[in-house]
């Protein structure tokens, strides 16, 4: 009898036990995030009269049971807007012109074990100052007196217009060389895949000021090779190229002085300055000049490089106007003198039958990217000759 009563005692304790173990992943179970949500699109307006404006935007999470409601939220580009995270609201602070993308994570997971997120695409508009009127003086005054050798009238530079630069990168296969075989000697060829970028411009720059606005800080990458290609947030180092095109395209013999400046822009980092290096002196001027001069080439060259130019149509652009890059096939190298890596960045187009390369790197202390040494040279090199009805329109405009 005390034997029967034993076995009862314990067969109820296991009884409970399972019971209770049963109960509490039922109750587990029933605790996960279910989703969460944010509005997908924003547009901030900075005043022309501040720097920076902050505004809050409601995030929705929803859960089972007693799951937390909390989460975490990110900038893709701080430099251009930061988030931080207010009860259930998000607070994004608009600091400059330009587009981030704001991704909000749920702190518990879902049912399936994962943590859920939304994605919302700011952008980032600087309002211009507005204009005012001078009021008109009743006092007379003289005539100015102008010394045309010594005080020549310039024409003054034109207000900047509120352009626009956009680029979208995806992937394309390409051949690249893995060594060669140690038993054949043949070398041995892989497809590989490199990232490739499309840039649309809203209209290109015509003075430096407008390249300069467009000319754009990435987050400072970490030292580490091909640290820009494992990351979104690194696609100045094709704009830099782009941007190097648009300076090609404003190049004038009459006024060579537009792309000149424009060069420096693009060239000239704080590195560079610190180390006393003139990027882009007087015999890079000289260089360009020459290359650029000859043949009427400074009418088709810096076209040449946009989408849609080819030989046979004068090398003129399809609008709107876009430029394709790519990654080089091959890792960064490290300059120790720049304390930084430098990328390739290659251009297949109509006017050669292979690609073309340049460098760039970005800076650490501004964290913009500027064309390395004299890379650029090479893209002022001859190209196809364009069809001759359009050399021959050249040499009657003169």
């Amino acid at each position: 009898m005390k034997n029967s009563k034993r076995i009862f005692s314990v067969i109820l304790c296991v009884l409970i036990a399972v019971g209770s173990l049963s109960f509490t992943a039922s109750a587990k179970a029933k605790k996960f995030a279910k989703s969460i949500k944010v509005a997908s699109k924003a547009s901030i307006t900075i005043p022309a009269a501040k720097k920076s404006v902050t505004k809050s935007y409601k995030v929705t999470v929803k859960v089972s049971g007693k799951a937390i409601k909390k989460f975490t939220a990110k900038s893709s580009k701080a430099s251009v807007a930061s988030v931080k995270v207010s009860g259930s609201n998000i607070k994004v602070t608009a600091k400059k012109s330009g587009k981030t993308t704001i991704t909000v994570t749920t702190k518990a997971k879902s049912k399936k074990g994962k943590k859920l997120s939304a994605k919302m695409v700011v952008t980032v508009k600087k309002a211009s100052a507005p204009k005012t009127t001078p009021k008109p003086s009743t006092e007379p005054k003289d005539d100015p007196v102008v010394d045309p050798i010594n005080d020549p009238v310039v024409d003054p530079e034109p207000a900047p217009r509120g352009l626009e630069i956009d680029t979208k990168v995806g992937t394309v296969s390409r051949k690249a060389s893995s060594g060669k075989d140690p038993i054949t000697g043949e070398e041995s060829v892989v497809d590989i895949d490199v990232n490739q970028s499309k840039t649309v411009f809203s209209d290109v720059p015509v003075t430096a000021v407008e390249l300069k606005s467009l000319h754009k800080a990435d987050e400072i990458l970490e030292d580490k090779q091909d640290a820009a290609l494992e990351t979104d947030k690194a696609n100045g180092r094709f704009e830099v190229v782009a941007l190097y095109f648009a300076a090609l395209k404003a190049y004038d013999p009459k006024n060579p002085d537009v792309a000149f400046n424009m060069m420096e822009e693009l060239c000239e980092s704080p590195t560079t300055k610190i180390r006393g290096v003139d990027s882009f002196n007087n015999f890079s001027k000289q260089a360009m000049k020459d290359n650029l001069n000859k043949s009427y080439k400074y009418k088709y060259m810096g076209n040449a490089y946009f989408d849609g130019a080819e030989p046979s149509n004068g090398y003129t652009p399809t609008t709107p106007l876009t430029v394709t890059l790519e990654d080089y096939v091959y890792s960064s190298e490290k300059s120790n003198d720049y304390q930084t890596w430098i990328y390739k960045i290659t251009v297949r187009f109509p006017g050669a039958d292979s690609e073309r390369i340049i460098q760039v790197y970005q800076d650490t202390i501004d964290g913009k990217w500027y064309i390395f040494s004299d890379s650029w040279k090479g893209f002022t090199a001859d190209i196809k000759e364009p069809a001759l009805k359009y050399q021959a329109l050249w040499q009657q405009e003169g």
